[in-house]
């Protein structure tokens, strides 16, 4: 009788069975896959302004304050004397890291360049981290548009802008004159959400007849013409383009607390800076060899800080991001 191999179960059948029939038979390594990561993109929506060579260990931005007009009586001396003040930023940046060790007799028994593998990984860890740092800073702001539980729609982005354009609401109580609109922009703005409220609000925008769910027809009548078209035939993107006065962004690096709720951001690209540092050893994938170790370090540094610039430039958009479902 002649033995066979049994390909699936990795053994022979027939008159012999080796104890290690699977030594015989080559072993079949498929193409390394990459976990799929978030590119970052918030370092893109923001300032950024690099800390120069030679200029210190911190950045400071001061903000003037504003200045008061009077009416004045024909030949009467003008007394209304003020004042110039200003308000200073100070961002510090530090440093951020990320290493991979790995041994001569590793990277001589892989198949793969596994140091170029870690180049990779390694930048898509450091832009999570870019993002994180900056994606924390949104609840900070003073402002804020939605709520918990809150479905992503127009109107939020439309009350941003609105908010925005209106500069800081009345404080105690004290009317607003006439003339005194300090700190109202005209943009351009941006929003940023994850794509989860970004659902929402492109549901909610085709609305209608074509809208996913009856339940939305109801609530929304929907855009009419090429932009609802083009929202149900391209679903949602990185940047959808112009919705409600603002330019829209999805990026999943935002965090959800433990209710399912996100904050987002809308404002203008100033309300946030972003302070990266350039000097030699910065932004490389640099490999350093540890000869008592035997191998390899594999290191990527970058050297940045980041801070809220202006509190009235930004409003948190705080939305509910649960997982759709259709």
């Amino acid at each position: 009788m002649t033995a066979q191999i049994n390909t699936t179960a990795n053994t022979f059948t027939g008159p012999t069975t080796p104890v290690l029939a699977g030594n015989l038979l080559k072993l079949m390594l498929a193409k390394a896959r990459m976990t799929t990561q978030q590119d970052g993109n918030l370092t893109d929506l923001f300032q950024t302004d690099a800390l120069p060579n030679g200029m210190g260990t911190t950045w400071n931005s001061t903000k003037f304050g504003t200045l008061q007009a009077y009416s004045l009586t024909q030949g009467v001396d003008m007394t209304q004397m003020q004042a110039l003040t200003g308000a200073n930023v100070t961002i510090t940046p530090a440093e951020v890291g990320v290493q991979v060790v790995v041994t001569r007799k590793a990277l001589a028994q892989w198949s793969e360049d596994v140091a170029e593998k870690a180049g990779v990984i390694m930048r898509q860890a450091m832009d999570r981290k870019k993002d994180a740092d900056i994606a924390g800073l949104f609840a900070g702001f003073s402002r804020r548009v939605g709520a918990a539980g809150a479905a992503f729609s127009l109107g939020h982005i439309t009350a941003g802008v609105a908010v925005l354009a209106s500069g800081p609401p009345n404080v105690g109580g004290v009317a607003i004159s006439a003339g005194n609109a300090t700190n109202a922009m005209e943009g351009p703005f941006v929003f940023v959400v994850r794509p989860e409220p970004m659902h929402s609000l492109l549901r909610s925008l085709i609305g209608g007849p074509d809208a996913s769910a009856p339940t939305v027809g109801t609530t929304s009548v929907g855009l009419s013409g090429g932009m609802a078209d083009k929202f149900a035939r391209e679903g949602q993107s990185r940047s959808i383009g112009m919705v409600g006065g603002a330019s829209g962004y999805r990026n999943a690096n935002l965090s959800k607390d433990t209710s399912d709720d996100s904050s987002g951001f809308i404002g203008a690209r100033d309300a946030i800076v972003y302070v990266p540092m350039n000097y030699e050893g910065l932004g490389g994938i640099i490999k350093e060899v540890d000869e008592s170790l035997r191998a390899y370090e594999i290191d990527y540094v970058e050297d940045y800080g980041f801070g809220e610039l202006d509190d009235t430039h930004g409003v948190e958009l705080l939305l509910d991001a649960t997982a759709p479902t259709s």
